[in-house]
Formats: C-alpha cells, structure tokens, sequence
C-alpha cells in the first residue's frame, strides 16, 4: 500500500509540475463560468449573455480609443463555432459545437461588430456573414434565432454589424425572395398620422415602428424600444456612431414612408416626445425605468440629428446611468460610453463618473493609445476604420472551433525571429567548420 500510494503521489507531483490539470468534465464536476482572468469582462455567470456581454465591452473600448487586451480577443474568439455563428456561450471552446447547441443571431452580430473593431478578422467575419446569410427569412429580416420571426430589433442590429464591417446592407437579399434587411424594417413602420408634422409622434404612434411585421391585413402598433432600433438600423448605423451636429426637428413625412432613411427619420418623430422633457426616459414592459432602452434612444437620436431632442434622456442618464451600471456591469458600461461618445460628452467624466476607468476594471487591462509624440504629430488611432477592419488582410486564424489562441503581440513576434536568426547563424558556423576543418 505504501508503494502505491508514493506512486500515486509522484503522478500527482508530476502532473502539477508539467502544468497538466484535469478537466471539470473528466473529473465529473460542471463546467465552472469563465472569469476574467480568462479574458472575459464581468464576474457574473455568462451562460445567458457571454458572447454579447464580451462583444459590447470590447465596443465600448473601441468607442472610448483603448484597444482590447489580447486575451479578450481570444476569448470572444474561441466562443465562435466552425460555421460562423455565435452562441450566448460556450463553456468548452474546445468542443466543437453540434446542431442542438442554440445558435443565437444577436450574439453573432454583436460579436461581428467587436471583432470588426480590432482589425485583422476576415475569414472570422466572412464566415459569420456566410451563416447570416443562410438564416435570412423570406421577408429580409432576422429573428432572435434560426427560424424565428423576424423581429425588427434583430434585423437592426444584424444592418449595423454589415455596416461596421463595410457591406452595403441592402445588397445581402434573401435566396427565398430577393429582399433586403430595410424591406423589413419598412414593413414594420408605422404610417404617419393623415395631419403629419411633429404632433404625428408617440400619442397616436405614427412614425413609429412595430416589434415584428405586422401580419397581412394588420396594421402594426408601435413599440418605443423597436423604434430605436429601428432608427439606427434604418440610417445604416451601429453601435459606436460618431456624434452629428442637430438639425431642424423630426417631423412624420408620409412622404418617407417607403423609403429606409424615411421611415427611420420618422421614428425620430415618434420619439421626440419621449426623450425631450427633462428627466425623461424609456420604460420596461413593467413600467420601470429601462436604462438601457434608454441609452440606446440617445445614441440613435444623437446619431441621426436630433440630438438636442434627447437632452433630457441624456441628463437623466447622467444622473442614474453609473449607478444603474455599477450594478450591472460591464455591457451596461459600454452603453453609457456609446450614449456619450455619440452625445459628444467625455465619457470620463459622465455624471461625474469614468466610465472607461469603470469598464476596464471588470476585465483584463486594455492597451493603452500611444500618446502624442513631441513634434506633435496625432497619436494613432486603436483601431480600423470598419472597411479596414473588414478587409485587413493580417487576420488571425480562420474561424475554428480549436481555435481559442489570442492575438500574438509585437514581442512574440520579434523573439521568433530571434531564434530563427541564432539558428540560421549556427548553421554558418557548423558548414564553414565542416569545409575548413583547420581552421
């Protein structure tokens, strides 16, 4: 017994010394959540909202010009199966995904963007887009998940994901019927009032925009939070919009109503009357303050022209967002630094708060932006432009359910090439001694 025993204990030693750990499966135990320490942002459980929450941090970075840590990259990486698409999480990135694991459409289209942010991820984009296109409904739109209605919150943010990737949204067409993600949003517009004009907005909801297309000989109700969507998708936009100086007011133009641009500017009519008054805010389907809805409402608005219609949101948020975040982490964050990086304020100082300080503590450290240099030349930008970001053809591997390694840096790099120098070198001097041998 003793024997055994010592033999058991130096397999053990050996195996912690040679950095071999067994699997929770193979040691029957639950795939414990990943941590951060992983690459993952947040500590709560990600089994409902890993892929999404990771790709939003990342965005908010990207919004906020610091690049990514490495091992964030990799992490939102390895969630991504052979075909393409995303799941809300994996925890064995190592096991390839099989059918009845649920693909999810928002997962994979927020990831789309992410990854679009930090450049060099063309066949991972080329393959997410592949498998959107096969999941594509009749009618143009997407659902939440494979064969789900189409819903126009979905649609709108798989629109904003082509166009941060570079593609033309409206030339990814159905292969059942030939239509176009906008077909979709236009079928879930709301016509406007027979008046018209600004007082066509949220009390009679026209310009507004349904949840889903309504169904034949159903005229569509309109819905606040699909609305938002719906308007930024419509002008082509997505998550991370540059701020537009504020034009004259939405107005509900039954001229625009079968035009994509038309109909989402009609939106903003609907939802001027909601976000302008001070204090004013999007609910839940329960009726308490949503702010998220709420953050999303002022980037759309802000990104479209009608900024100055959505102060008081922004003042609201300002004065509720950071503690509404400081609860629930770090996709809450991202959202407040879109709504203040499209609003035109430091997200450094949003209510008082760092909100980028605040994100990057819920995860590993990001790369800081090279400063200014002393002649004065700009510091480089973190990140591609979306073009460049979609063609950049320094990818990474290709998509791949084996594939969880993160981006190598700079370092890496330049130690191989040391060794291949000493190696290259050594051949020299083995070959010159072997033709010269006295010398």
């Amino acid at each position: 017994m003793t024997t055994a025993r010592r033999v058991a204990a130096a397999l053990a030693a050996s195996a912690v010394l040679c950095g071999v750990a067994l699997s929770p499966s193979a040691a029957g135990a639950a795939p414990k959540p990943a941590t951060h320490a992983s690459g993952l942002y947040g500590s709560k459980d990600p089994a409902a909202d890993g892929v999404s929450r990771q790709s939003l941090a990342m965005l908010g970075q990207y919004a906020a010009e610091v690049r990514p840590a490495n091992s964030a990259i990799g992490w939102l990486q390895s969630q991504q199966c052979a075909d393409g698409s995303f799941t809300p999480y994996r925890p064995q990135p190592a096991v390839p995904c099989t059918p009845a694991q649920p693909r999810d459409i928002n997962s994979t289209a927020l990831a789309m963007q992410a990854l679009s942010s930090v450049g060099g991820q063309h066949p991972r984009l080329k393959a997410a887009l592949n498998w959107l296109r096969t999941q594509q409904n009749p009618d143009g739109g997407w659902g939440a998940t494979p064969g789900a209605p189409t819903d126009t919150a979905t649609t709108s943010v798989v629109i904003g994901s082509l166009a941060m990737m570079g593609a033309k949204p409206s030339s990814v067409k159905s292969p059942f019927t030939g239509k176009q993600p906008y077909d979709a949003l236009v079928a879930a517009a709301v016509p406007c009032a027979p008046a018209g004009g600004a007082d066509a907005g949220a009390t009679g909801g026209g310009g507004g925009f349904a949840a889903s297309p309504p169904s034949p000989g159903q005229r569509p109700v309109a819905d606040a939070h699909a609305t938002v969507k719906a308007l930024l998708g419509g002008i082509g936009k997505r998550q991370v919009a540059a701020p537009v100086q504020s034009g004259p007011p939405p107005k509900c133009d039954p001229a625009g109503a079968t035009a994509p641009e038309g109909v989402a500017r009609n939106g903003a009519a609907y939802l001027a009357p909601l976000l302008a008054p001070a204090g004013s805010h999007l609910d839940t389907v329960t009726g308490t303050p949503d702010p998220a809805a709420t953050a999303e409402a002022v980037v759309a608005m802000c990104a479209a022209g009608y900024g100055n219609k959505a102060e008081g949101a922004l003042h609201w948020l300002e004065k509720h967002g950071p503690a509404w975040a400081q609860k629930t982490g770090p996709a809450a964050y991202a959202r407040l630094i879109f709504a203040a990086h499209t609003a035109g304020v430091d997200p450094a100082d949003f209510g008082g708060v760092d909100l980028v300080k605040k994100l990057n503590a819920t995860g590993p450290a990001p790369k800081p932006v090279p400063k200014p240099t002393h002649s004065g030349s700009p510091a480089p930008t973190p990140s591609p432009t979306p073009s460049e970001a979609a063609m950049n053809p320094a990818a990474i591997a290709p998509a791949a359910d084996a594939d969880n390694s993160p981006v190598f840096s700079g370092a890496v790099w330049w130690v191989a090439i040391g060794v291949i120098v000493l190696i290259a070198a050594g051949v020299v001097v083995v070959n010159r001694r072997s033709t010269h041998p006295h010398d």
